[in-house]
């Protein structure tokens, strides 16, 4: 009796210690089921399928959670324990949850530690029309929201009972401490294993070089820890990574020839004495006439940087110096001395052109110089980016800092943006704005690109007002036209920026007042409400635009003044509206539409129209331009034209009447080619018109895409420019 009572305390006392063991290590289970639970979730909110890339997030979730199950039981007080384990539960949700609705508003994910230090993620979703927004994107996600939400759920409900917050042991500490160590170890092992190209996880975890494909292959927790990294220590720059060529057959000849000005890749000139009875001595062509570029000394440059240690310096100069620069054309100077406006308009896409509605708008894109193959690739940090891409022609970086606030606050020499050009050349710059004049700190970024004369709501620009004596929104682009044109039509020579509002989302007539005003226009359309609206707010632009023209007109500026309008961005919040409005304008046009027509994603939707117009060109004359180009192009191809000293080695664009192969490159790594659209979602090329190319020209091409961004994203960080002047 008594041997057989011995046994069942032993039996029950093994029961225990089983229980015990997994009680102590409680918490760490559970943050790393927490964390599984929530990249799982969030793959199928977000992207609805899981490919062998969910590996990492499923795999990171380990080292990760158990540091998370590490904090949970430091201090004696199990109370406090608990709410510490409760307060990393609403952390993590917060933040998954945060991502999805962030992607809902702006097409991108947000890096919540470096957003939240720049202030401008709680700027942005607090402003009334991306508030609205969020909240729909709330909804139209409620079910993923509360499948996020049901850690939370739980530690406050059941959790409490079935989870232990004693204070672990110190020996049974570092058993956690060591297994989240080597856990972390054996991830750092798989991810170096694999390649290196770009996007690879590689890339992606050492130079944190995307946030958007670095949230679908390693996974929400490991990019915001990335970011965190990022942050307090810096990110990679990758530039060492990179496959530079050694020499790409271009080099300054006044630098090579000591002073020479022979050209390079051109037939040799004649440099045999002339005949006696000429007294003019022979002169030789000046290469600057021949290409754009600047003279810089990069030998010294290389030199001095190597000395200093500093390889990612040299790396840059060696980039620069082996690039070719364009060459001038019958373009280069046609416009020289002419004034510049220069307007980047909210939301604007092809969806707001209409022949009936918007003349104006119908007129400028369909005469004088025609683009059938531009695109605005939307970048990360939405308006602010595509002002950065539009007025610097460099990309953006992916995630976190949005550049053009960034060169404001760091005070970035800016000697390469549209501003400095044009200031160095000798015009009188103004900047406009009918929103307030420092939202997205544009009061530091704006007169730091060369406008310090820039006016908006705060800064001296009067707004309209409703009956009620407040600010409409959005404003009125007509309102802007006619209150500023008189500040700068007498002081020639004069370059305008105008950034406009009137096309700003949400597109309703309930919440935006340019809807509103143009309703009656549209209210006979066959489409949506929310497309009605968005064309009716784009029906402000073209009485804009309509007014500008006349302005300049009437004042005998047309014949000596280029305006240039391009957007920021497309509609990007609702593609939907935009398949429904592109269905309706082809069906328009005669053409047969499917139902449920959609615009191709990773192409398509970004097609846009790019406006250069004076009143100087010859009614008739159109210049039709048929070579893919975007938005970084703008800048190069309006300083050629206006004659202006830039640097085309420089820029990420390329002047778009160059005889340059048209390329266009998008935010994670896809392009367009003269001859094929390469994907960098699905690995794939595909023709254009049955144009004929290699693997080896699309792997080739993928390279130098994948420098042009590493590079382009260090302009700002190592605040380049100020090396090259």
């Amino acid at each position: 009796m008594s041997r057989r009572k011995s046994r069942l305390d032993f039996r029950q006392v093994g029961r225990t210690r089983k229980e015990s063991m997994l009680l102590v290590f409680s918490t760490v289970l559970y943050f790393i089921g927490v964390i599984f639970w929530l990249e799982l979730t969030f793959h199928f909110v977000m992207y609805g399928s899981f490919g062998l890339s969910f590996l990492f997030p499923v795999l990171f979730s380990i080292p990760i959670g158990g540091f998370f199950g590490l904090l949970c039981n430091l201090t004696p007080s199990k109370p406090v324990n608990y709410w510490i384990t409760c307060g990393l539960t609403v952390f993590c949700c917060v933040i998954f949850g945060a991502n999805v609705v962030y992607h809902e508003v702006f097409q991108t994910y947000i890096g919540v530690f470096s957003t939240l230090v720049q202030g401008n993620a709680t700027k942005a979703l607090t402003f009334g029309p991306f508030l609205q927004r969020a909240l729909v994107g709330i909804w139209e996600n409620i079910f993923g929201i509360i499948l996020i939400a049901i850690p939370i759920i739980f530690i406050f409900t059941v959790g409490r009972s079935l989870l232990s917050f004693r204070q672990r042991a110190l020996p049974v500490q570092g058993l956690v401490a060591g297994g989240v160590v080597l856990a972390h170890v054996f991830m750092l092992l798989i991810v170096n294993f694999g390649g290196r190209d770009m996007y690879s996880p590689y890339d992606l975890y050492h130079h944190n070089s995307s946030l958007e494909e670095g949230i679908e292959t390693l996974g929400v927790a490991t990019s915001m820890r990335l970011d965190l990294r990022s942050l307090v220590f810096g990110s990679g720059t990758g530039l060492d990574n990179l496959d530079l060529p050694e020499n790409n057959g271009w080099q300054n000849p006044t630098q090579a020839s000591g002073g020479s000005k022979a050209t390079s890749g051109a037939s040799e000139p004649d440099l045999e004495q002339t005949p006696a009875e000429t007294t003019e001595p022979a002169t030789e062509p000046d290469i600057h006439d021949q290409y754009q570029f600047v003279d810089i000394d990069f030998d010294r440059l290389i030199a001095e940087a190597e000395a200093e240690g500093n390889g990612d310096l040299v790396t840059m100069h060696k980039y620069f110096q082996g690039i070719s620069p364009t060459a001038t054309n019958e373009y280069t100077g046609i416009y020289e001395g002419y004034n510049l406006i220069f307007i980047t308009a909210e939301g604007f896409s092809p969806y707001a052109v209409d022949e009936d509605l918007t003349p104006t708008l119908y007129k400028l894109v369909n005469t004088g110089y025609v683009f059938n193959n531009f695109y605005t690739p939307l970048w990360f940090g939405s308006t602010s980016a595509g002002e950065y891409v539009n007025l610097v022609s460099q990309f953006p970086k992916d995630g976190g800092e949005v550049y053009v606030q960034e060169t404001g606050r760091r005070g970035t020499d800016m000697y390469f943006s549209l501003g400095r050009l044009m200031e160095r050349a000798g015009y009188n710059l103004w900047g406009f704005h009918n929103n307030d004049y420092s939202y997205y700190d544009r009061d530091k970024s704006h007169p730091n690109m060369g406008y310090e004369n820039w006016i908006g709501t705060g800064s001296g620009y009067e707004p309209e007002k409703n009956s009620y004596g407040n600010d409409i929104w959005p404003q009125s682009d007509l309102h802007l036209i006619d209150t500023t044109f008189d500040t700068y039509a007498g002081e020639e020579p004069f370059h305008v920026y105008y950034m406009t509002v009137s096309g700003h989302m949400y597109y309703s007539f309930s919440g935006n007042s340019m809807s509103a005003r143009n309703r009656e226009a549209v209210k006979d359309l066959p489409l949506s409400e929310t497309a009605q609206a968005y064309i009716a707010c784009h029906i402000e632009l073209d009485k804009a635009l309509e007014s500008l023209i006349q302005k300049l007109e009437e004042s005998g500026l047309a014949d000596r003044t280029l305006l240039v309008m391009s957007a920021d961005h497309i509609p990007y919040d609702d593609e939907e509206m935009c398949d429904e409005i592109a269905a309706y304008q082809m069906k328009k046009a005669g053409q047969e539409v499917e139902d449920g027509f959609e615009l191709d994603r990773a192409f398509d939707l970004y097609r846009n129209n790019l406006i250069i117009w004076t009143g100087s060109m010859e009614e008739g004359k159109n210049v039709v331009v048929d070579k893919p180009c975007y938005s970084l192009d703008i800048l190069p191809t309006i300083a050629n034209m206006l004659g202006i000293e830039y640097d085309s080695r420089i820029l990420m664009g390329r002047d778009i009447f160059s005889d340059e192969p048209g390329l266009v490159i998008f935010n994670r790594g896809s392009f367009i080619t003269d001859q094929y659209r390469f994907n960098n979602g699905t690995k794939e090329a595909t023709p254009i018109n049955g144009a004929v190319y290699s693997e080896d020209d699309v792997s080739n091409m993928r390279k130098a895409v994948r420098n042009k961004l590493a590079i382009s994203r260090q302009i700002v960080d190592m605040n380049y420019y100020s090396y090259l002047h």
